[in-house]
């Protein structure tokens, strides 16, 4: 499995590039994060011209009695490898209902966080079987192409790489390694719990695999390389349609052509729900699209003769001439964050940020970004657009206004550092 292990992560690596080689690791203390923890404490010593630097961290949610002496076992057993952890608590109120997503959400974003803090990319243990019970569950729920594809081996989220290098590995192939290895690991009891859904599937689809459809894992995961096939041929067509008739404003505004999308809603109304969708995503700087039947009554109220303006996912939407304007409300706005310099944020979902000064976010309410000529179709939105921007207040109680521009795909990080003393670089949602 280490051969197999290393010469697969040396190809993501290749992938994602040479730049990039410093990781988070959500560490759980499971058999699955455990064992990544072990494959990368031998990849790091069998490759040293590579030079990873990986940083362990442990979320302690708090939901067990036992949670932070875990937390502190885990840290110790990634110490003696020689990594250097550090463990996250978690301090939001606990729901009454759903804690399983709750405790998803809030380990992302502390995951996130600790990634961006570490100007680095987050690996994550998912293996092979949970990207079989994540097809079944989509498929229940009446995904579509890109939800079946599952869970993405290399995904690029709000200014960071995703990286899960487990996936083509099965459950039963870590747990032989761990017990070869004499390897110790924590066992999450919620793991045999029934009252949450990934536990009720695996069962389900180990039901499923004895009394019915022996392939039923080899199966579903064929339809999952079969989706990703049909979006690859699929996307060139998405990419070019999208490059013709949508604008970016690199302030984080987006107008879309509006002739042109009722001829695309006439042929396929699954592609412009799902166009429209990104863009909502990107402009209300969400971590996912609206639902569908809220993305597609949008679509259906703007098309209505008398349509002057709506609202969905932080975004407002006008029709200003044979354009569809989007542009960000200036609610839930996250300012007053404090910025070190040289360390990477994500500001409002929307933004990779980056400062050579340290200070304070705080909202532009002057005009201190370069105005619109006044035959731009955004310069009646102008005041919105700009209120909606950040500027540094430094420890000197100056004011820095940034550097704007739209990341294309993947940013390097050295292109970022010379462009300015303040950068913003809109993340554009639309290319993933």
């Amino acid at each position: 499995m280490i051969e197999s292990f290393n010469n697969h992560f040396k190809k993501i690596l290749f992938n994602l590039s040479d730049q990039r080689s410093d990781f988070v690791l959500g560490l759980s203390g499971g058999a699955d994060s455990t064992a990544l923890l072990y494959l990368l404490k031998i990849f790091k010593t069998n490759n040293p011209d590579l030079n990873i630097n990986v940083y362990p961290v442990i979320i302690d949610h708090g939901l067990r009695p036992y949670s932070t002496l875990e937390a502190v076992n885990v840290k110790n057993l990634a110490i003696k490898l020689g990594f250097e952890p550090v463990i996250k608590i978690i301090h939001d109120k606990q729901p009454t209902g759903n804690i399983q997503n709750w405790a998803r959400v809030q380990r992302r974003k502390l995951l996130h966080e600790s990634a961006v803090y570490f100007s680095a990319d987050l690996l994550l243990a998912h293996h092979f079987d949970d990207q079989v019970e994540t097809i079944y569950m989509r498929l229940l729920k009446g995904s579509g192409i890109d939800g079946l594809v599952g869970i993405k081996e290399v995904n690029f989220w709000n200014g960071i790489f995703i990286v899960r290098p487990l996936l083509i590995f099965k459950k039963a192939q870590l747990k032989e390694y761990i017990s070869k290895n004499f390897i110790n690991y924590f066992e999450d009891p919620s793991n045999k719990s029934f009252k949450y859904e990934r536990v009720r599937t695996r069962e389900t689809l180990m039901m499923i695999k004895k009394n019915i459809w022996p392939k039923v894992a080899c199966n579903l995961n064929r339809l999952s390389v079969l989706n990703k096939k049909l979006l690859e041929l699929i996307n060139p067509c998405f990419m070019k349609w999208i490059e013709e008739n949508v604008l970016i404003d690199k302030r984080g505004a987006i107008k879309i052509n509006l002739k042109n999308l009722k001829l695309l809603f006439y042929k396929s109304n699954q592609v412009s729900i799902k166009i429209l969708g990104k863009i909502i995503q990107m402009v209300g700087g969400k971590e996912y699209s609206p639902k569908k039947k809220k993305t597609l009554n949008l679509i259906q109220a703007i098309f209505k003769i008398n349509f002057k303006s709506k609202s969905l996912g932080n975004v407002n939407v006008y029709l200003e001439e044979n354009f569809i304007l989007f542009i960000r409300e200036r609610r839930n706005l996250c300012f007053n964050m404090k910025i070190i310099k040289n360390k990477y944020y994500v500001f409002d979902g929307r933004f990779l940020l980056f400062s050579n000064v340290s200070g304070t976010l705080v909202q532009n309410t002057k005009n201190y970004f370069d105005t619109y000529d006044k035959k731009s179709i955004f310069v009646k939105y102008k005041d919105q657009i700009n209120n909606s921007l950040p500027i540094i207040k430094t420890l000197e109680g100056e004011s820095v206004s940034p550097h704007l521009n739209i990341m294309k795909g993947i940013a390097f990080k050295k292109e970022i550092i010379k462009e300015g003393s303040f950068g913003l670089y809109l993340i554009n949602k639309l290319l993933v």
